[in-house]
């Protein structure tokens, strides 16, 4: 997909083939993601009057979009003509590996995009995965589908092994499923197992959620008094991390994705 730079265009028209599920994001989710704009530049622009969604003037930072809509945004270059994207998508298996970080950019660290060859600079992660945490991340070069599964409503269901500094106890394991209150939010896992293909088994422990917050795994345990010493993710939704080497990725069929 063709980026398109702020300051030389005046307005576009998205549109997408229909598909079975609707189309149904944030705006400015959108635009961050299909044209890499900060987040702090789309909400000026909205101030200042600069972007319009069907012809009216957008006065939300919540606005939401779906297919056929029209997008106009304002820059330098009144003269610009408009563009239509249209668009099949292609999903790409990732194996992350630890000291990487999951963004576009990133000015204190390495991102991914740095180990990823040239063609997939443009593409979008679903979901994410901290500098310390390894293992399979999906990307896409369709931001309807990085909406699709990380949507929670979607209910597709991640997998980790997760390492802990000792053996969690059957109190702390039922809290994990019940849920765990930290900073506002509840941090559940639909179940919590003993991985027994490790050799200290005791300490690893496979977690799968329905829907992940920021550092959800960490932040759960860690309210019940255990530290996580290693993070892997190794299922999402019907994509499986396998035997795909670190730093290796994998392009599969977009019609395998449903």
């Amino acid at each position: 997909m063709q980026c398109v730079s702020t300051y030389h265009w005046v307005w576009l028209q998205f549109f997408y083939p229909v598909r079975t599920t609707l189309f149904l994001m944030r705006l400015l989710t959108y635009l961050q993601q299909t044209h890499s704009i900060a987040r702090r530049k789309l909400v000026q622009m909205i101030d200042q009057g600069k972007i319009f969604l069907n012809d009216q003037k957008v006065d939300s930072y919540t606005a939401e979009i779906q297919e056929g809509d029209k997008i106009r945004v304002l820059g330098k270059n009144d003269e610009a003509k408009p563009s239509t994207v249209q668009h099949s998508a292609s999903l790409l298996l990732f194996n992350k590996p630890k000291g990487f970080v999951v963004a576009k950019s990133d000015p204190h660290e390495q991102t991914i995009y740095r180990i990823l060859p040239h063609e997939y600079q443009k593409w979008y992660y679903i979901g994410r995965l901290d500098k310390e945490s390894h293992g399979l991340l999906l990307m896409t070069d369709d931001p309807q589908l990085v909406h699709e599964y990380e949507h929670p409503s979607h209910g597709i269901q991640k997998e980790y092994v997760v390492e802990l500094d000792r053996q969690l106890g059957p109190k702390a394991k039922q809290e994990c499923t019940l849920g765990v209150k930290d900073d506002g939010d509840i941090l559940k896992a639909v179940k919590v197992m003993i991985n027994r293909n490790r050799r200290w088994k005791w300490f690893f422990y496979n977690v799968i959620l329905q829907e992940g917050k920021n550092r959800h795994i960490r932040r759960m345990f860690k309210k019940l008094g255990y530290n996580v010493t290693d993070l892997q993710r190794v299922r999402e939704g019907k994509y499986i991390l396998g035997d795909l080497k670190k730093g290796h990725r994998k392009l599969v069929k977009i019609q395998d994705s449903a």
